[in-house]
């Protein structure tokens, strides 16, 4: 197929970003290595193909876990056309919503902030948006607990009272995730996105998604419940590193959107669909894009038909010395390619 092909189920072999991976990593064999194609059990088969699918004229792009490795989160920014080589932001009227996790593991966790914080200030002065999620290891960091921090990248960030200074609710990192960084972000029609596509660092299960309903208004659906997750969880990383250490708050559970590897993981097919299903219901989405749950082979995957989106592919070489860059983008109409 054409480099542009979209498969029915929404994920595509040699798209954005498999071409992306082919010109970082300098190696046609790289073409097709950044996606899992689409199939019921995500395994990376290829899926009949379909009609292509319209991108939307306001592109929307996503970028999954880039713990640390600066060097890669800043080629894939500049393949995608959203940041110049000198750092500023070229991507016009684009969404970018960068999933979490961009700390820890790798050294230079404190450049990509800087970067990505820019491009933040700057999107909108082109009509663009940056979109910052917040991953489990912001929320570790914040905590207090660095055990995947180098000491190479707590050096990077250039704080002389070290980590705990950094991601304090003054600190230059922390007042920032604080203030901007989100829980999920709901991209629909507002965004010229006819399919809405909910995306989150680790998932929202529906016990979660109804637990907010329910604090807030029962009968709170779509747009109004990403504003209260959102609003509870700014609410919820507010406090400082002692406080956020010792909170019970089930946002920060196991099963939080920080933390859940239910929808990732979940051995049968059939009851993670439903669970999907339900989640997706209380957003009024069509899909769910997530981070968090590495995939081994470097390639975006999916289970439910496409419905729940896997995209942490190892970007960082922390992992094992190898990068896998990836990168998502949404049609107007939901269907994705990667």
């Amino acid at each position: 197929g054409s480099p542009r092909e979209v498969y029915f189920l929404g994920v595509a072999q040699r798209t954005i970003a498999a071409v992306v991976a082919a010109v970082l990593l300098g190696t046609a064999a790289a073409v097709g290595a950044a996606v899992g194609a689409a199939t019921p059990d995500g395994r990376g088969e290829t899926a009949v193909a379909g009609p292509p699918s319209s991108l939307s004229a306001r592109r929307v792009v996503s970028v999954g876990d880039l713990h640390g490795d600066y060097k890669h989160s800043a080629l894939i920014l500049q393949k995608m056309g959203l940041m110049g080589e000198d750092g500023s932001w070229i991507g016009g009227d684009v969404v970018f919503v960068q999933t979490g996790d961009v700390v820890d593991r790798g050294d230079e966790s404190g450049p990509i902030f800087r970067a990505l914080f820019r491009l933040q200030d700057e999107a909108p002065k082109a009509g663009g948006e940056v979109i910052l999620l917040l991953g489990n290891h912001e929320l570790m960091n914040m905590q207090g607990d660095f055990r995947y921090a180098t000491p190479r990248d707590t050096a990077s960030l250039q704080s002389p009272g070290g980590r705990s200074e950094a991601f304090a609710p003054d600190g230059w990192i922390g007042k920032r995730l604080r203030e901007r960084g989100q829980a999920v972000a709901l991209v629909g029609p507002e965004r010229g996105v006819a399919a809405p596509v909910l995306y989150v660092h680790a998932g929202v299960i529906p016990e979660v998604a109804a637990l907010v309903a329910k604090a807030v208004d029962p009968g709170a659906q779509g747009r109004q419940l990403a504003e209260a997750l959102n609003r509870l969880s700014k609410e919820a990383f507010a406090a400082d590193e002692k406080a956020l250490r010792s909170s019970r708050d089930p946002l920060f559970s196991d099963e939080g959107p920080f933390w859940t590897r239910r929808l990732a993981l979940g051995a049968s097919e059939a009851a993670v669909c439903k669970d999907v299903d339900r989640s997706l219901a209380f957003f009024g989405a069509s899909r769910m894009v997530v981070g968090h749950t590495a995939q081994e082979d470097g390639r975006v995957h999916q289970r439910c038909g496409g419905r729940f989106v896997l995209g942490d592919t190892l970007i960082s070489e922390a992992y094992g010395g190898t990068s896998h860059p990836s990168a998502v983008e949404l049609a107007a109409d939901g269907a994705l390619t990667a």
